[in-house]
């Protein structure tokens, strides 16, 4: 079969490997549907945090956005079939230290993350992965909606730890995929007022067509979810919470070390939220996936086959003027 390798910084190559078998408690998939992310950016940079402490090492197959059909499966596997759509999550514990059984495993020490750390991502013809780990797909969800899964979790969680209250005003800053569907899920799951903040018009008018808005001169916010990643970006989020307000960082900024007004912080009683990954959250997920607000298959600007998925990458490194989420389709060669 054919795979994705990345076999080090700026080396993202088409390399044919053997097919994998599905062990005990394994589903064999066939990815259908890959979405890119900054995360896969930093991966084939190397300035991923994960590469620079030496916890993720070269090569690896990424993809950790994505969905599946089920081949098949390996022994102990119930409640799924052959043909089942599927998605997986990204942060997958040992299911036995204390951080697992407390529910936090996306922080548990021998845990894999898809398409990252110890367990292959899905741009590959086929993928073995733990069936505890995936999650059916309700039959009213399209496939490139279900390829926005894995993020939408993730923006889920961000929400959830903003721990809005009726009445409390969001900024959500940076709408690329995360910030989107931040803003989206807050306004359907809320109801809540959202504004957001970012340079790039294009995004600007796919977020106001789902119903946020732009801030006002001089506004403050009580909630401010961080999901652009860039460091100039933090500083604004933090001059326009207001006090006694919520900060959330749910981006990734890919360096260790960022400038921040610690006394402002403490002066203006603010409360900083980092909020990694997804866990806990997909069932809910999936029952708001497809339906009001949250159909992300509008932020779609980019569909690859598997043999163009360098070119995918530039695409995503050049972030040119309205790019949007960028897609890989691991069995369609044909598609341009």
């Amino acid at each position: 079969m054919r795979s994705i390798v990345i076999a080090g910084p700026g080396r993202v190559e088409l390399s044919e490997r053997p097919s994998p078998e599905p062990g005990p408690g394994e589903l064999l998939l066939a990815p259908l549907a890959v979405g890119l992310c900054r995360t896969d950016l930093e991966l084939s940079d190397g300035s991923m945090v994960y590469l620079r402490q030496g916890l993720a090492t070269f090569p690896l197959t990424p993809g950790h956005e994505w969905v599946a059909r089920v081949v098949c499966h390996g022994e102990g596997v119930l409640g799924f079939a052959p043909g089942d759509l599927v998605v997986g999550e990204c942060s997958i514990g040992c299911s036995h230290c204390r951080l697992c059984l407390s529910g936090s495993y996306h922080q548990c020490p021998d845990r894999a993350e898809t398409g990252i750390l110890r367990q292959a991502g899905a741009m590959s013809g086929l993928l073995a992965f733990p069936a505890r780990a995936a999650h059916r797909v309700p039959s009213d969800v399209a496939i490139e909606d279900a390829a926005f899964a894995e993020p939408a979790a993730v923006a889920l969680r961000a929400v959830q730890r903003a721990d809005w209250r009726p009445g409390r005003s969001i900024l959500v800053v940076g709408a690329g995929t995360i910030g989107w569907l931040v803003a989206a899920i807050a306004l359907d799951y809320h109801g809540a007022d959202v504004a957001i903040m970012e340079v790039d018009d294009d995004r600007v008018a796919r977020a106001e067509a789902m119903g946020a808005r732009r801030p006002q001169p001089d506004e403050r916010f009580d909630i401010v979810i961080e999901a652009s990643g860039h460091p100039a970006a933090l500083q604004q989020a933090l001059a326009v919470l207001a006090p006694g307000g919520r900060l959330v960082v749910v981006g990734l900024f890919g360096q260790p070390h960022l400038p921040v007004d610690v006394d402002h912080i403490v002066v203006s009683d603010h409360t900083l939220t980092g909020s990694l990954g997804s866990p806990g959250v997909w069932q809910t997920m999936l029952s708001l996936l497809g339906r009001g607000r949250l159909k992300p298959s509008a932020l779609v600007t980019g569909r690859y086959p598997l043999r163009e998925a360098a070119a995918a990458y530039a695409a995503l490194a050049a972030n040119a003027p309205g790019t949007g989420k960028l897609l890989i389709f691991p069995q369609d060669d044909d598609r341009n």
